[in-house]
């Protein structure tokens, strides 16, 4: 076996163990990578309920609830969206949280848009939790 041979077949090994490494390693790191991020959403969310059950309350108007639906490939997903209006210290807010953390993971239940949305039907009085070091930040359910 001549030196070239002896090379490219040392090659060939290498590009083989290397390409099943990848196989293993690049699926490990991408899959930790998802869980880590919604290890630190999941965290992130519930620091914010958590912070969320020393906000005040105020009474709030329901200006809008449905159903809506978004496609995203071969799925469609539902989701409530829920309107509100409220005042605190002379100053008018309009927001549409409904939960408290749910801009950072939101877990939806399949029906459960409905049973949401049916909870604050249009022109209801509603408890408005908000933020008193930020009022424009509001949630009806801590």
């Amino acid at each position: 076996m001549d030196n070239l041979t002896w090379l490219l077949s040392g090659f060939g090994i290498l590009t083989g163990v290397i390409g099943a490494a990848c196989t293993i390693i690049v699926p490990v790191l991408v899959l930790g990578g998802v869980g880590f991020f919604l290890y630190k959403r999941s965290q992130q969310s519930n620091a914010a309920r958590q912070a969320a059950q020393s906000w005040l309350s105020t009474t709030g108007t329901v200006l809008m609830s449905s159903v809506q639906s978004r496609r995203s490939g071969n799925s469609t997903s539902t989701f409530p969206v829920v309107v509100y209006q409220y005042e605190v210290n002379g100053k008018t807010h309009q927001s549409q949280t409904i939960k408290a953390g749910e801009q950072f993971m939101n877990v939806r239940v399949l029906g459960q848009a409905n049973a949401t949305a049916a909870r604050y039907p249009i022109g209801a009085n509603v408890t408005v939790y908000y933020n008193p070091a930020n009022p424009a930040e509001s949630a009806l359910e801590r």
